[in-house]
């Protein structure tokens, strides 16, 4: 194609009015692959008209160069653009390794050329109307980006001026795409500092700068609140879920915390199951805490996740900005630190709000809970048994196992005094465990002095009872004792109606279909005694010592309890007195039908060695009977 000086001139000029403008362009710090698509779509046009060329496509490889995807085509006879095309190495591999070496493609005849011989087999160029291109590579930082393709539907004999001018328009959009390559590594860069992959919430970094700068901006008397908020069975559902149902309720929470604290409130994931939220108020601070208590309840609807109704409750601490705390980080820690806190009322609310003296509380409990982790890992835990006689006989048919801390320099410590710690710590699942692990062996112990057909029952709290790995534990030790699950009896006391209901019910029947019983402690002292009844499929129950300790003296007492002992013969399940005292108490228990008896009118909780003596004094076959069952 003969070109006059004229027509080389005013393409020059064109073309440099064309950088200058991609230049331009390219400087934006919001330009983007789909804010250039205009651009793309005149720079089509401009090159079609400069080469007189039928079809003008800006491609892109992929990361390996085994595809290529076109940003656009210009199509001159029909004035038309086409886009996202994919043309794959395997359907032109001549075409695709001619393009990656040489810088510019120049093709007269694409029906005889080697680069193009796969063209006739291909849907793009099956019609055999493409007669000659030229193409020059778009040339990246980390290199070949992709190609600009100039398509004529005659032969054409291509000049190096033409050549000339394809590099330069491809030089033009190697400027434009290495451009957006950066601003989209920048923008990869600034997600991972500051935006939480998983749920797409700003992450610490993001959270303190932004509040920071809403601090920053407060008039004087504003205020701001931070929460910081966990989940309160997130192992558990991990543990039975896996950790992409764990993850789907971490994304479902998230949504749901946006939605329900929106701007100019902050949200952020600081970690695992933790979330931290600032949001500014006006008026009286109980107004907002009763706000927040709303909206925490909003947060306990059911998740539906891999065709499961999930069930989750949250616990969380609060501090005002700047009673409490002047500054980010320490409005974090304060919540924290208030969540850490939680006690009595506000352990049932699940919600504590930051008290100065909180500092020195949670010191102290760290202090303990150091102290009873070391008594753990120290074995300076000891259980003592207490027997359960047979109402009628007399004779011993199980014990109960009770736990306490012989400390070095307290000396005998009862439960009472750690267990509530050991809740809050979380330490109470390893305390469980080894009370699980020692009245197994003891169980085998007894069975091998000769005492036959006795059970030991052991306490669970609700959080180890709903733990995943329970069952898991239980059939190791029951295993490595080799004695029978009958043996062991779970006792659960009456909170554990205040947890999942269906998730009570469900681990009930797991552990009856494995072989244990399952009894309620306390049973009468709570406000859900008979939902138990209703509900879960138990085999005891043991009648509360407050109802046991006013028989013979207070009617409405006869009454509770004589009601309780039939409705369980009626259910088909024993019952046991607790705290049993008088010889009037177990002939009034005996009376009305109970099952079995405990109480210090038979003995009081024994250590191992003193049980050891009983067995060997009185121990008649395989029963043992007590000196004070002759009475």
């Amino acid at each position: 194609m003969n070109r006059s000086y004229e027509e080389f001139s005013t393409i020059v000029e064109a073309l440099q009015k064309k950088q200058e403008f991609i230049f331009a362009q390219a400087m934006h710090s919001d330009i983007s692959r789909q804010s250039i698509a205009s651009i793309l779509e005149e720079l089509c046009i401009r090159i079609s008209t400069i080469m007189d060329c039928d079809r003008v496509g800006i491609w892109l490889f992929d990361k390996g160069r085994k595809t290529l995807t076109e940003q656009t085509s210009f199509h001159r006879k029909y004035s038309t653009y086409t886009s996202e095309e994919v043309i794959l190495e395997e359907e032109l591999p001549s075409y695709f390794e001619a393009v990656q070496q040489e810088r510019i493609l120049a093709i007269t005849d694409v029906s005889t050329d080697p680069a193009t011989k796969e063209f006739k087999q291909h849907r793009l160029y099956e019609d055999g109307k493409v007669k000659s291109l030229i193409d020059a590579s778009i040339i990246l930082s980390n290199g070949i980006g992709g190609i600009v393709c100039c398509e004529s539907t005659r032969k054409r004999d291509w000049t190096e001026f033409d050549k000339v001018i394809v590099a330069s328009m491809a030089d033009m959009l190697s400027l434009l795409f290495d451009r957006i390559d950066r601003i989209e590594v920048e923008k990869h860069v600034h997600q991972l500092t500051y935006i939480d992959q998983l749920t797409k919430l700003d992450n610490q970094y993001a959270f303190t700068e932004k509040v920071m700068k809403q601090i920053y901006e407060f008039k004087e008397g504003q205020q701001g609140i931070f929460i910081y908020l966990v989940k309160d069975q997130y192992n558990e559902v991990q543990g039975v879920l896996g950790p992409d149902g764990a993850n789907e309720t971490l994304k479902i929470t998230a949504d749901r915390l946006k939605k329900l604290f929106p701007s100019p409130a902050q949200t952020a994931r600081l970690a695992f199951d933790h979330f931290v939220i600032f949001s500014p108020f006006e008026g009286e601070l109980e107004d907002e805490i009763r706000r927040v208590e709303r909206i925490i309840n909003r947060l306990k609807r059911p998740m539906h996740i891999g065709g499961q109704e999930v069930y989750m409750t949250f616990s969380y601490g609060a501090a005002v900005y700047p009673e409490h705390a002047t500054d980010v980080k320490y409005g974090i820690q304060t919540a924290y630190t208030a969540l850490q806190s939680r006690t009595g009322e506000f352990t049932r609310k699940r919600g504590s709000l930051y008290k100065p003296e909180m500092h020195t509380n949670l010191k102290e409990t760290m202090l303990s809970e150091m102290n009873l982790r070391k008594g753990l890992d120290l074995n300076e835990f000891r259980l003592h048994y207490q027997p359960q006689v047979n109402c009628r006989t007399g004779e011993v048919s199980g014990f109960e196992a009770l736990i306490r801390w012989q400390h070095p320099e307290r000396g005998l410590i009862f439960p009472a005094e750690f267990i509530e710690l050991a809740e809050s710590t979380g330490l109470i699942t390893s305390i469980g465990e080894w009370v699980i692990k020692q009245a197994v062996t003891q169980i085998c112990d007894w069975n091998e002095q000769g005492l036959q057909n006795a059970t030991v029952s052991v306490n669970l709290s609700p959080r180890h009872f709903l733990h995943h790995n329970l069952p898991f534990y239980l059939d190791k030790c029951i295993t490595e004792a080799n004695i029978k699950p009958k043996s062991l009896v779970l006792e659960i006391t009456e909170n554990v109606a205040l947890e999942d209901t269906k998730a009570v019910a469900s681990r009930i029947n797991l552990l009856r279909e494995m072989g244990y019983s399952v009894s309620i402690d306390d049973f009468g002292k709570g406000y859900s005694a008979f939902i138990y009844l209703q509900h879960f499929p138990i085999q005891q129950i043991k009648i509360d010592r407050q109802f046991i300790n006013e028989l013979g003296n207070d009617a409405k007492s006869s009454g509770i309890v004589q009601t309780i002992i039939h409705l369980a013969e009626m259910l088909g399940l024993q019952t046991i007195g607790e705290g049993v005292e008088t010889k009037q108490q177990w002939d009034l228990l005996k009376e009305f039908g109970c099952s079995e008896l405990q109480g210090f009118y038979f003995s009081r909780p024994l250590p191992v060695n003193e049980i050891d003596e009983l067995i060997r004094k009185y121990r008649r076959g395989g029963k043992l009977l007590l000196p004070s069952s002759f009475k």
